[in-house]
């Protein structure tokens, strides 16, 4: 490692916690958060719905992690009389329901019911 840049990452991790530490039983100041603060944050991180809330996959969204094992994977989509998935494509069941999902980074495609 250089020899200025060790110096310098030693000291980062070791003082990285020195202002969170409380003196005289007493929190400091910047570590407080008023209650509006914290109901703000709620509201914010209320505004994105998850797939995992409802259990109903939507497209354009990331395919849930309970449904990206093998046995969810649809191999007859003849059989079902699904469309051809294009290539890099496989069809996936979701509860009721299947997906036509990218395997490449897991976004939902169509759905169908």
């Amino acid at each position: 490692m250089n020899e200025l840049i060790a110096p310098l990452l030693f000291a980062a991790i070791f003082s990285a916690g020195d202002g969170l530490q409380q003196r005289d039983g007493k929190a400091s100041a910047d570590l407080q958060v008023e209650p509006a603060q914290v109901q703000a944050a709620q509201v914010r991180l209320a505004r994105y719905r998850s797939v995992e809330t409802d259990g109903e996959v939507r497209r354009g969204e990331r395919l849930p992690a309970r449904y990206q094992a093998h046995q969810h994977v649809v191999e007859d989509w003849r059989a079902l009389r699904l469309a051809k998935p294009p290539r890099g494509h496989q069809w996936v069941q979701t509860g009721s329901s299947y997906t036509l999902v990218a395997i490449a980074n897991g976004r939902v495609v169509r759905v169908v019911r």
